[in-house]
């Protein structure tokens, strides 16, 4: 295990912060001043209303064999006419991630863009629905959404898996029940980063950006938030991510999930 960075400690981390400055490089300070106020501490948002999770990494531990998915992209690929091979797995991440765009980028002839597209998403279904009977709930991870649904809080799910394999991990670990909306990557045309994935969850929620928090446990939820003008409180699922995160600019962070309905309720 990785030592764990400086001046961390378990529990909740809230390093130290900076005065508020509109040149920051991740926060959009025109979407999130109206929902800001100062206090002796740093930035204060105002009660939170409603939470959304990112789901693999952060409520599940995943079981998604991500190399074989990875691997069966790449091959699409190859008979799908792209000019150069994608030996670089962060390549195929970004053709997953950015899609359409990202295709025609790495020189996909546009014949083949649509038909291209179909077989990956069933090359992701089928990869993630391969997972389910591995997966497993993040410790505590029930307690903590049973106890934020009891204090009459939204929950949501935003995540860039399918929405089969959303619903039936949730229902298998008996979680389902507590969400009021799953919002997955085929719900919306523009998934994570996309910050419109998750503000359409909040806008199914009936609440403003400004009173949700989102849980997540990469950098991609991070800047997915901050692009939303979300707060934002990252999972601490392992020390490498954890560290990502904080790099990033991440400021609030768990590492045990039954802390953050302590950290809602501190917010209000």
């Amino acid at each position: 295990m990785n030592p764990r960075p400086p001046g961390c400690k378990p529990g909740i981390h809230t390093p130290e912060l900076p005065a508020l400055n509109h040149q920051h490089p991740l926060i959009n300070f025109n979407l999130l001043e109206p929902f800001l106020s100062r206090s002796h501490m740093g930035i204060a948002m105002r009660p939170v209303k409603a939470v959304v999770f990112d789901l693999d990494g952060t409520l599940m531990e995943s079981s998604i064999d991500y190399e074989k998915m990875s691997n069966l992209i790449k091959e699409l690929l190859g008979s799908m006419g792209l000019p150069e091979p994608l030996e670089d797995r962060r390549k195929v991440y970004r053709v997953i991630s950015g899609g359409a765009a990202t295709l025609r980028e790495y020189g996909l002839p546009e014949a083949s863009l649509e038909a291209t597209m179909a077989e990956m998403e069933k090359i992701m279904n089928g990869v993630e629905l391969e997972g389910l009977d591995a997966m497993t709930l993040k410790p505590h991870a029930r307690e903590a959404v049973e106890e934020l649904h009891g204090e009459g809080l939204g929950l949501g799910v935003a995540t860039r898996s399918h929405r089969e394999y959303a619903l039936r991990s949730l229902e298998r670990h008996g979680i389902l029940r507590f969400f009021h909306h799953v919002v997955a990557r085929d719900d919306v045309p523009y998934p994570k980063p996309d910050p419109r994935h998750l503000l359409y969850a909040i806008d199914l929620l009936g609440v403003e950006p400004g009173d949700t928090l989102f849980v997540g446990d990469t950098t991609t939820d991070l800047h997915t938030a901050d692009a939303a003008g979300v707060e934002f409180v990252g999972y601490w699922r392992d020390d490498a991510w954890a560290q990502r995160l904080m790099d990033e600019g991440c400021t609030r962070m768990v590492e045990d999930l039954r802390e953050l309905p302590r950290l809602v309720k501190g917010m209000a």
